[in-house]
């Protein structure tokens, strides 16, 4: 029993010195709304609006909104600052008309059906992996994303029926601590599309956000 007692105890002291000197760090749960911008809509694809076949409407809106949560781990001190490896999911979407939808129009072609006329949505999910550097200014942290690798999920697919890409994704923020526990903050990315799909998905991405500190 003694030795049991010994071992919880010496287990727990363990722990609690390395979740305080890992919270020592800095590291953040964060919540993000704003908006999005696509850089060339995707109207008159055969996804999209099925090339506007039947003049029912292209879906070539290229503003809208964009939800994200990611998850800032501390690595490492440089320079009195914070070096962190994020992880960070958002979803875009950029348009949502009703339109013309490819199913209903292939087989109107065929001679089956009528065409239906349907809201369609354009939209981008992206998962980020990127270095982050804030600096520490007391309760004032700005910080920067100089270069970050992002997977790119577009939807509906291209013309040429993939939806998969890559792309150099960047930013830039400052945030306010109101306490130790919670920060609030603004920010601005951009993800840069390699294109791989056929489509250019280039997007910009602002908003504000609001961070659980660790």
């Amino acid at each position: 029993m003694k030795k049991v007692l010994v071992f919880l105890l010496s287990t727990f002291f363990t722990v609690t010195i390395t979740s305080t000197s890992y919270a020592q760090l800095g590291g953040q749960v964060f919540y993000k709304y704003g908006g999005a911008t696509l850089r060339d809509d995707r109207g008159g694809e055969v996804f999209t609006d099925t090339l506007n076949m039947t003049r029912a409407g292209k879906n070539d809106d290229n503003t809208g909104f964009a939800v994200a949560a990611g998850l800032d781990i501390p690595l490492i001190k440089l320079f009195g600052n914070t070096l962190l490896g994020e992880v960070m999911l958002e979803y875009a979407k950029f348009s949502d008309k009703e339109v013309l939808t490819t199913t209903s129009g292939l087989l109107y072609l065929d001679g089956v059906g009528k065409p239906n006329v349907e809201e369609v949505a354009v939209s981008e999910l992206i998962v980020v992996v990127a270095p982050k550097y804030r600096f520490e200014l007391g309760k004032v942290r700005p910080w920067i994303i100089p270069i970050g690798l992002a997977f790119m999920v577009n939807s509906p697919p291209s013309n040429d029926t993939t939806y998969l890409d890559i792309g150099y994704h960047a930013g830039v923020g400052v945030e306010y601590m109101i306490i130790d526990l919670i920060s609030i903050g603004v920010d601005y990315r951009g993800t840069f599309a390699a294109k791989h799909t056929g489509i250019d998905a280039t997007y910009s991405s602002y908003g504000v956000y609001v961070g659980i500190n660790f």
